[in-house]
């Protein structure tokens, strides 16, 4: 089983290595491919549980013309080569130098099946890599790949959607915008997962008036509408706080936001697992207030999300794609309308207010996620839709 990706390992993403992971425990073998090198040093200790060999598909498929020509040189004995040349050629240089690359390592490795996260780049070069071999593959879609894309994008998300033996999204709230605008996809809905043995439930006790916050700086997480509620609570007297983890392009405004809270917030930088799950721990609430961007770009269900509430953190979010999923109002948790700093302020007053409300959204919640979150269906299920692309048509 070939895994391609964007970037592996990628700090913000567990959710691929849990996969993986749970894959391998299962006893499927898995390869990774990475389009690109990891730049971020921090690494989470999830990765110790993945044994699965790691390729990166730039350092033996760049773009120079000497490396450009030796890999098609080496295409050339690939089955699909001849039937899918003008295709490769018409493509841009970067998909085509690493569908080949793909391709290669592929072959070198012993891989039956692609399966590629995120249908933009990951999902294009996998394509043409798969038809270049003459193998299927399967595409997890997310979320920004689906939402943001331009003309030229869009009929490339067409193509990488349509010829999937199977698409994979996070979401019924994706699988409703997939089947309605994609309807030649063969397309399916299979949550992320957690490791629920690594994340214990307790009760929300005695954690104090703590908000806890975390995610990448960028405008569809909504911090800077939680900073805004911070802002409002402060000002009516009560001594909350909150500890926004994370980094990205909006920083320095939230920074900004955040300057007149003195030491009401804290910003400690990116996290690695272990440490998120401490400050989940401690928190008393777990608010992500995701909006929609104005790109269109948005999160799929985010998956520190489920992690709060498989914790037992009690959390108030926001009906923005998949999370009405996850949190039902006043049932696992709160929701408000996104970009509604007042709203999410009474949300928070509410829950840190009222114990037994908290202790009572942390118990669904836990239940929730045992339900319909566990990495152990996922993976199972996963290796379902592999079998079947890899069943021959009429045969059981």
């Amino acid at each position: 089983m070939g895994y391609v990706v964007k970037v592996y390992p990628r700090f913000s993403e567990t959710f691929v290595v849990r996969e993986i992971a749970a894959r391998e425990a299962q006893g499927e073998r898995i390869a990774v491919a990475s389009l690109r090198p990891p730049t971020d040093p921090r690494f989470h200790a999830l990765l110790a549980g993945v044994t699965a060999p790691v390729t990166w598909i730039g350092e033996s498929g760049g773009r120079s013309s000497t490396t450009l020509w030796s890999s098609l040189r080496a295409a050339r004995e690939l089955p699909g080569f001849d039937t899918c040349l003008d295709e490769l050629l018409a493509a841009d240089v970067d998909v085509a130098a690493q569908a080949v690359g793909v391709a290669l390592w592929a072959r070198e490795a012993g891989v039956s099946h692609l399966h590629a996260h995120f249908a933009s780049l990951p999902g294009r070069t996998t394509r043409l890599a798969a038809r270049l071999l003459g193998i299927g593959y399967t595409v997890t879609a997310h979320a920004k790949d689906i939402y943001v894309h331009g003309t030229a994008d869009a009929a490339a998300l067409e193509g990488v959607l349509a010829d999937a033996a199977a698409v994979v999204t996070v979401s019924d709230y994706n699988l409703r915008h997939l089947r309605r605008h994609h309807p030649a996809a063969a397309t399916v809905r299979v949550h992320n997962g957690l490791d629920l043995d690594e994340l214990s439930y307790r009760a929300p006790i005695g954690r104090g008036r703590l908000v806890a916050a975390v995610g990448r700086f960028v405008e569809k997480k909504g911090f800077d509408d939680l900073l805004e509620a911070v802002r409002i609570l402060r000002a009516a007297g009560d001594p909350v706080r909150l500890v926004l983890a994370g980094a990205g392009r909006d920083e320095a405004d939230l920074r900004r936001r955040a300057a007149g809270l003195g030491n009401a917030v804290e910003f400690p930088g990116p996290l690695p697992q272990h440490d998120v799950v401490a400050l989940l721990r401690r928190a008393a609430v777990f608010a992500a207030p995701c909006v929609v961007a104005a790109d269109g770009d948005r999160d799929g269900l985010p998956t520190v999300l489920l992690e709060a509430m498989a914790l037992g953190t009690p959390v108030v979010s926001t009906p923005v794609t998949g999370i009405p999923e996850a949190v039902l109002h006043d049932i696992t948790g709160t929701l408000v309308p996104q970009r509604d700093p007042v709203a999410l302020s009474v949300a928070l007053r509410r829950v840190l207010d009222d114990p037994e409300l908290a202790r009572a959204h942390s118990r669904a919640a836990r239940t929730r996620v045992e339900q319909f979150f566990d990495v152990r269906h996922q993976a199972a299920r996963l290796a379902e839709l592999t079998a079947d692309a890899l069943t021959p048509a009429g045969v059981s």
